[in-house]
């Protein structure tokens, strides 16, 4: 599926700061990951200091890209992708605590 994305052609749909509207330096947008699911780009604003993470997906339909702003390093981001996956036991755990009420108390624990 991502033969036909041309990643450094289609990184120039990173053009303009959501925050300050100035122009993206393309050399200042990193790609973290790149698989058959689409690209992981990491952008800093050199005038506001904003992140932007945007993953672009290549379909028969054309590019598409979801975008977020973020207050991670490009580190953080990429230790957070190569976490475990959420399983059912997961989701379970979490119910269970939120109708105990104990979510909030563990994640202090956590933190």
């Amino acid at each position: 599926m991502m033969n036909n994305f041309n990643s450094p052609l289609n990184l120039k749909l990173i053009k303009r700061c959501p925050i300050c509207s100035s122009d993206y330096k393309q050399a200042n947008i990193q790609i973290l990951d790149e698989n058959e699911f689409g690209v992981l780009t990491y952008a800093s604003c050199v005038s506001c200091k904003a992140n932007l993470l945007t993953k672009f997906s290549s379909l028969p339909q054309g590019v598409i890209g979801n975008a977020i702003l973020t207050d991670l390093s490009p580190q953080e981001v990429l230790d957070f992708a190569v976490d475990n996956e959420i399983d059912a036991d997961d989701v379970l755990d979490i119910q269970a605590m939120l109708s105990k009420k104990e979510l909030i108390k563990n994640f202090k624990k956590l933190v």
